[in-house]
């Protein structure tokens, strides 16, 4: 590893272990850190360490953050709100969290994400009764982040309209 920092041996033994952390998947750089700290390496060589691996594109929150957004998409429809809390709740710099959701959702159309997650919902639903079935598609939709004004529109378009 020459030519990539520093000679120290703590750094360079820090920077192997953030790189066996970072194998399986993208990890915060936050993360990164809690964890070499808890392996005992100072603070200096971690931030060496974690300083020479962002430059190199190994640590990068913003990509980390446009990865897990799309993970958690591919699961199905969410709205801005539930994004941020699972970036936030994963440790990711708030005002970095919001700049991601917001640069995903450009151009998007909320009610549209929320009629499709309604639907897919609607699919697996077992209830006949039209009440239970409205407040556990309303709760669903919230949950994943929808406005309300949105899910009570949804509901209405969605649901089959009794006489």
């Amino acid at each position: 590893m020459t030519g990539q920092g520093s000679a120290d041996p703590e750094v360079l033994k820090a920077k192997q272990a953030a790189v066996k952390l970072l194998a399986p998947r993208a990890r915060l750089r936050t993360y990164l850190e809690q964890r070499l700290g808890k392996r005992g390496f100072s603070e200096a060589a971690v931030q060496s360490a974690l300083d020479a691996l962002a430059g190199a594109g190994y640590v990068d929150d913003a990509q980390y953050a446009q990865d897990r957004i799309e993970g958690v998409l591919l699961k199905g429809p969410q709205w801005r709100p539930a994004l941020l809390a699972t970036l936030e709740a994963d440790g990711l710099d708030p005002e970095l969290a919001e700049q991601a959701v917001t640069e995903r959702l450009a151009g998007e159309d909320q009610r549209q994400w929320a009629c499709e997650a309604a639907r897919q919902r609607l699919s697996k639903t077992k209830s006949d009764d039209q009440d239970v079935t409205g407040r556990r598609l309303g709760s669903y939709l919230a949950r994943r982040g929808f406005d309300d004004e949105v899910i009570i529109a949804v509901l209405e378009e969605v649901l089959p309209q009794s006489h």
